[in-house]
């Protein structure tokens, strides 16, 4: 068996030229980032599955926006494979990931302006909901897990300059911040605190808002590289 799934891996690296990209740092970061979207996508159907089961609107949103970050982040992940494995040289690369990062610029401030008025809403229309100790408690597993990997993913970006890795950096910070919204609406809910909604709500906007000044500084920075 062990030597059936060491052959598989091979098979893997061969046919993806993996080691190749190993070599990189850039490259590996990537990869990360591209093995954390396996997490990320677990983690959204679980909220979205607790949203489905107590009929919780948060956990519904919550679960949908990650999906949305989650389509975001594979759809760059894609980009950086397309341009990686081209035959463009240094500049041609830097004018093609740049306009990527104009984009994702935009498409971060958007996310910003839907986070924002989804927890408007719920801080106006929404009501509090109890859940028991183990949903809490995996809730608050599942947020500690996505702050620490975007932490990790980060630390990890932080020295390259390509501006798709830039910007796959932002989506780690945005992926924790809404991990810490979701984390304490649930340790709120499960103290039975009557501001849990209005409370999540607030914080919600306010994290919008972070979204929204991040990706115009994406957009900013990229207008700049060009």
């Amino acid at each position: 068996m062990v030597e059936k799934k060491a052959s598989i891996i091979t098979i893997l690296v061969k046919k993806y030229n993996l080691k190749r990209h190993i070599e990189y740092k850039a490259d590996r970061v990537v990869l990360y980032n591209a093995f954390s979207t396996i997490n990320n996508s677990i983690f959204a159907i679980i909220k979205l599955i607790i949203g489905v089961v107590f009929l919780s609107l948060w956990f519904l949103i919550f679960g949908g926006y990650y999906l949305a970050l989650l389509a975001v982040r594979i759809y760059f992940l894609r980009c950086y494979m397309q341009v990686r494995t081209s035959d463009l040289d240094l500049n041609q690369r830097q004018k093609v990931e740049t306009h990527y990062l104009y984009e994702g610029g935009l498409l971060f401030s958007g996310l910003g302006v839907i986070l924002i008025s989804l927890s408007g809403y719920m801080y106006f229309y929404g009501h509090n909901q109890h859940y028991n100790k183990v949903v809490v408690l995996l809730i608050a597993l599942i947020g500690f897990t996505k702050i620490i990997s975007s932490i990790i993913g980060w630390f990890k970006a932080h020295r390259f300059r390509s501006p798709i890795i830039l910007f796959l950096k932002a989506v780690s910070i945005a992926d924790g911040l809404v991990a810490i919204v979701i984390t304490q609406y649930a340790l709120l809910s499960y103290q039975h605190a009557s501001s849990a909604t209005s409370s999540t709500g607030l914080f919600g906007i306010g994290i919008g808002f972070v979204l929204v000044i991040i990706g115009i500084l994406i957009t900013i920075r990229s207008r700049h590289i060009i």
